[in-house]
């Protein structure tokens, strides 16, 4: 066989293909995967292992970005310090368990000051101004929140001038400030010391498929709470907690108005609620305004509301663009609860410290075993704006409650009352309603009642055999009620006139 010489030429290239092959770039490369045990971290759920898990993130950090990783056991940690360019690998049968000394949280300042945020120490897992960073994996974070209730009750119930216990209130679970590219997945978190995850400032956050399971008397125990965020996505998580289950802020009172940062183009979908105060909320520190939400393939069951949204006067801020759509409600105490009555507060002109909501669509809502449908409540001098609510279908002991809103619109909504009226509706104008209707027959209340309503425009609608009266209207100021294709012969009264409604404040066609 003929041997043959290489060239100069064909040397370079040679080694230039081999220097630039995958085998060869994996060969050269620092190592990725950082296990926490080969940095001291002992998993035997006795041992603080802080110290070596903030050095193999460290370590991570400092060769470019990588996956820490917890192997199976549990891990006693204070304080952790993520950095850009690092995962949390938390694998299957491993636990991060946070220290139940407190002064294993020290204070902690993140040059973010929001007046909503109860904490000013660190939290299990904190973040700072950080890209490019993940919490994932099958195993669990457990807050070991039952000492910071504790503590929390106790300074509650203090006298004045007794030195308080949580001097720089309670940590988070995951705390992040003003971080870009998130990711958090798959992971269980439990018993969380207060607000579960809270992402603040934060852009190209995604939180997918993780649980979060804290006591029902656990106090201020958020799910996942997104504060002057842009561009979230949370889907297919599983919340069951002691306060509000996903909540969206940015800011409260003047500091937020003034940061002016709001909580925008957020997605939440396929998302199973239990306990919590609210499933989807919004505010009531909504300062900055939220803006482009849309919450969907929701299932609430046992939580206290399924839509939340809450302010109040002296809040400011601009709630916008938002979509409910497919939910199923059972066991819900108010399963649509829209508000700017959120604390007591005495009236005020109109100004930057008016809340304005406007522009909220409600969807393919399924209602079971409430005490109520709905209760939204808007300002005398600042009524809600824009407010359209379409296939839904609630069998409830009480009814639809709507108080001082501009733009109602009703389509295709059924509401099945045990008693009272079915709608009850007040200080409302431009209205429409569109083939709303009950199964349950008004032999003693209306299936509709107006009480200073302008400008309504009533169409499609049928009255069931052993109605009472379909349509009753109240107040002075109501006026301009349009009833126009409508089946109302079944009703004993069509319409009736009670407390100051003028004749002439309806008219057939």
């Amino acid at each position: 066989m003929r041997k043959t010489k290489m060239t100069a030429l064909q040397v370079l290239i040679a080694v230039s293909v081999f220097a630039s092959s995958p085998l060869l770039g994996q060969v050269a490369q620092r190592p990725s995967f950082f296990d926490v045990v080969k940095y001291g971290a002992v998993g035997d759920g006795k041992t603080l292992c802080t110290t070596a898990i903030q050095k193999a993130v460290d370590t991570c950090a400092a060769a470019g970005g990588g996956t820490v990783h917890f192997p199976a056991g549990r891990y006693v940690s204070g304080a952790i310090f993520l950095k850009s360019n690092v995962t949390l690998h938390i694998g299957e049968g491993a636990t991060l368990l946070a220290s139940t000394n407190f002064d294993d949280f020290p204070p902690f300042k993140p040059g973010w000051q929001i007046l909503s945020d109860d904490t000013k120490r660190s939290s299990l897992i904190t973040g700072l101004d950080l890209e490019n960073i993940a919490i994932t994996g099958r195993g669990t974070l457990n807050g070991q929140g039952k000492p910071w209730w504790q503590a929390l009750r106790k300074d509650k119930k203090s006298k004045k001038g007794q030195k308080k216990i949580l001097t720089y209130g309670r940590p988070r679970v995951i705390n992040l400030y003003r971080c870009r590219n998130v990711l958090i997945r798959g992971v269980t978190i439990i018993d969380s010391p207060s607000w579960t995850v809270h992402p603040v400032g934060c852009e190209d956050l995604v939180v997918e498929g993780i649980s979060i399971i804290n006591p029902e008397d656990s106090p201020n125990t958020d799910g996942i709470n997104p504060e002057s965020c842009r561009n979230v996505r949370i889907s297919n998580c599983f919340i069951d907690t002691g306060d509000d289950c996903i909540t969206l802020k940015s800011g409260r009172d003047q500091e937020g108005r003034l940061k002016a940062r709001p909580t925008e183009n957020v997605t939440i979908t396929n998302c199973v609620m239990y306990k919590g105060h609210g499933a989807i909320v919004i505010g009531s520190e909504m300062s900055g305004g939220v803006r482009n939400v849309t919450a969907s393939n929701i299932v609430c069951v046992g939580t206290d509301r399924a839509v939340r949204i809450k302010s109040t006067r002296g809040r400011g801020g601009v709630v916008e663009n938002i979509r409910f759509s497919n939910f199923v409600v059972e066991n819900v105490r108010e399963p649509i609860y829209i508000t700017t009555f959120y604390t007591k507060t005495a009236p005020e002109p109109v100004s930057q410290r008016t809340p304005v909501f406007r522009d909220i669509a409600i969807s393919l809502f399924t209602i079971k075993n409430s005490p109520c449908t709905a209760k939204i409540l808007g300002l005398p001098e600042m009524p809600i704006q824009g407010l359209r609510i379409t296939d839904l279908v609630a069998s409830t002991e009480a009814g639809f409650l709507c108080d001082s809103v501009v733009g109602l619109e009703l389509q295709n909504v059924q509401v099945n009352a045990e008693k009272g009226p079915a709608f009850d509706l007040r200080n409302c104008k431009n209205v429409e309603l569109h083939r709303i209707k009950t199964t349950a027959p008004r032999a003693d209340d209306p299936v509709v009642r107006m009480e200073n309503v302008e400008d309504a425009f009533i169409q499609g609608c049928r009255a069931l055999p052993g109605t009472g009266t379909f349509l009753e209207l109240r107040g002075e100021a109501t006026k301009g009620i349009i009833l126009a294709a409508n089946g109302l012969s079944a009703a004993r009264n069509p319409f009736v006139l009670k407390e100051g409604a003028r004749k002439g404040a309806v008219v057939e066609k």
